[in-house]
């Protein structure tokens, strides 16, 4: 009986003292924080801390940027292959924080958004890879590339080993996905699932990555430009420039 008590005096003390143990541990966690708190010392990862906003930007060469988009739109499509074409040279030169970033986080925009036919995936990667670099510049510079991209004749692009031959090229007169992609589509006789269209927009992925990185290093040398102006002052509302098409 002696025995019995004394077990179960010893799982009580053990008890109580892990819960002593606990407590001092808690107290010193708030302890610490408080002290973090008055000292100033922010409490975050050593590569967030450091990461101040625009990130840094190397040169990029535009060839390189345009041979790793047009691979990797058939990885994870049109934003994603225009970012990466942009940010994994920035990876390897820059390191940090472009190494921590997921690029596939950017996936979300094929199709004009998840499918939805609004603005052109490329476009958005443009635009979220030249936020990271540029900063507020970045919207000046993503402003004339959706310019460039409504007025030229794409895609230009000539991969080394083109997965598709194509043949036609068309000025879409549109930044948005549904008239750029229908457009071309009739011009060349072919359907959406055809090995000519994905090629014709991973080869537009590519051409948009060195458009946007001719104008990031023009930036990164101090003689960029910006070459557009505002929509929303040309057309009194927020508005893409060919309205017409749409509302006729």
């Amino acid at each position: 009986m002696s025995k019995s008590i004394c077990d179960a005096k010893c799982e009580s003390c053990d008890l109580i003292s892990r819960r002593q143990v606990l407590r001092g541990a808690g107290k010193v966690a708030v302890g610490a924080a408080a002290a973090a708190a008055v000292s100033g010392i922010t409490m975050l990862p050593k590569a967030r801390a450091s990461a101040a906003y625009p990130w840094p930007y190397k040169k990029i060469d535009p060839k390189r940027a345009g041979e790793i988009a047009y691979e990797n739109w058939y990885k994870d499509y049109c934003c994603y292959a225009t970012v990466s074409g942009i940010l994994v040279p920035l990876q390897e030169s820059v390191g940090e924080p472009y190494a921590s970033l997921p690029l596939e986080a950017f996936r979300f925009g094929h199709g004009g958004t998840v499918g939805w036919g609004t603005l052109c995936g490329t476009l958005l990667g443009a635009g979220i890879a030249s936020s990271f670099a540029a900063g507020k510049t970045g919207e000046k510079i993503t402003n004339d590339v959706l310019q460039w991209y409504a007025t030229t004749d794409l895609p230009t692009y000539k991969p080394a080993n083109a997965k598709a031959s194509i043949k036609n090229t068309n000025v879409s007169n549109s930044p948005l996905c549904h008239v750029s992609v229908s457009t071309w589509m009739e011009k060349e006789g072919v359907p959406f699932k055809s090995p000519e269209r994905k090629d014709r927009c991973a080869r537009l992925a590519a051409n948009v990555a060195m458009k946007t990185v001719e104008l990031l290093n023009a930036h990164a040398d101090g003689t960029y430009k910006p070459a557009h102006g505002s929509q929303v002052k040309e057309h009194n509302r927020p508005a893409q420039s060919n309205c017409d098409g749409c509302h006729s």
